[in-house]
């Protein structure tokens, strides 16, 4: 099997990242906090790695939870706000934006040089999980702060495979999601919340912190609650130590290189329609169709005839897939991780020459 749909969920993973899961499940349970050091050095050691990672001086403040669904649902269930987010977002902030009822305002994905709508909060995705696009974050983070707005960044696509500096950028609050290319498993994923934002949590419950505590004063939040995933942080740990290991930038411009071939291939191939860019502002995911074919028909035919595996459909971002005119069916995405090998890509390409040639 060829596996092309790691902006899904990445696979494989790292042997490290399983054989950290099976030595957390063989070893007595472990949690922060409570009677036990072991667990608060997993969830702190973890968050250091993330620091490195993201560059977050302030490490503390990120914290774990299920996905970057569920952090984003956090962030944007603390208090209310006047929100503006590009129409690239996936449907975990469309959603959450929508149904909860902000004061929101969508716009085209956007660049340095566009006027931003006033607001309390601008939502960026950092790698769109449909074109590839890159955003210049540093650039529009600076404009927002000048118009005093908190910029909040959506890196679940990007995480472990685009460099990320949350710092130097001025990021307010990041997302993430640990099953992509950090290499974790799923359910595993966190927010950070620059210590100046007094952000009220959504979610109340055990910590093992200070168990007298019943009613928190203002400002003194906790954001984990209940019983942490150990098991799968475990494995985002041993992810995130594979990433650093590897580094990240020369991932990103392993991954760069191979997804800008493939889009120079496909570009020469009659009756494909590209929906990504390339260059230097392109992560490892492209969408294409192939005029007189359905997406779901394009993959079938890979899954079944070829044993390649790719996403079809709008991928949980149905507004980008109106803006590129493809809403009623979506495309066909392919997408690449550390692990995808050049010899792969060439099957892919010959697979799609002769399913157009057949037509």
């Amino acid at each position: 099997m060829i596996y092309l749909n790691n902006a899904a969920t990445s696979f494989p993973k790292p042997p490290s990242v399983i054989e950290a899961m099976m030595t957390a499940m063989k070893n007595p349970p472990v949690s922060p906090f409570r009677s036990n050091a072991q667990g608060s050095d997993l969830l702190t050691d973890t968050r250091k790695l993330l620091g490195k990672l993201f560059n977050i001086g302030d490490y503390e403040r990120i914290f774990f939870c299920s996905s970057a669904t569920d952090a984003i649902n956090r962030v944007l269930g603390g208090e209310n706000k006047t929100i503006v987010a590009t129409s690239d977002n996936h449907n975990s902030v469309l959603r959450p934006l929508m149904n909860r009822h902000y004061q929101g305002t969508i716009i085209p994905p956007i660049t340095p040089s566009d006027t931003l709508p006033k607001a309390s909060l601008l939502i960026i995705n950092h790698c769109s999980n449909v074109t590839g696009r890159i955003v210049d974050v540093a650039e529009i983070t600076q404009r927002a702060h000048q118009q005093g707005m908190l910029v909040m960044l959506d890196v679940a696509q990007s995480a472990g495979c685009i460099p990320i500096d949350v710092d130097r950028w001025g990021v307010d609050i990041l997302v993430f999601t640990g099953h992509k290319s950090l290499f974790g498993p799923t359910g595993t994923g966190g927010y950070y919340v620059h210590r100046n934002i007094n952000l009220r949590p959504t979610q109340f419950g055990g910590t093992g912190r200070d168990s007298s505590i019943i009613l928190y004063k203002d400002g003194e939040w906790e954001y984990e609650v209940g019983t942490q995933n150990v098991v799968g942080i475990a494995g985002l740990k041993a992810g995130i130590e594979y990433v650093l290991k590897n580094n990240v930038g020369i991932i990103f411009h392993k991954l760069q290189s191979e997804t800008n071939w493939l889009l120079h291939e496909l570009r020469g191939i009659e009756k494909v329609t590209l929906y990504s860019k390339g260059g230097d502002y392109q992560g490892p995911v492209i969408s294409f169709n192939i005029n007189g074919l359905l997406p779901s028909d394009v993959g079938y035919i890979l899954q079944n005839s070829y044993g390649i595996t790719v996403r079809t459909g709008l991928h949980c971002a149905p507004l980008i897939h109106q803006q590129l005119g493809i809403s009623e069916y979506g495309s066909v995405r392919v997408s690449l991780s550390d692990f995808t090998t050049h010899e792969e890509l060439e099957i892919f390409i010959k697979a799609i020459r002769e399913i157009t040639g057949s037509l």
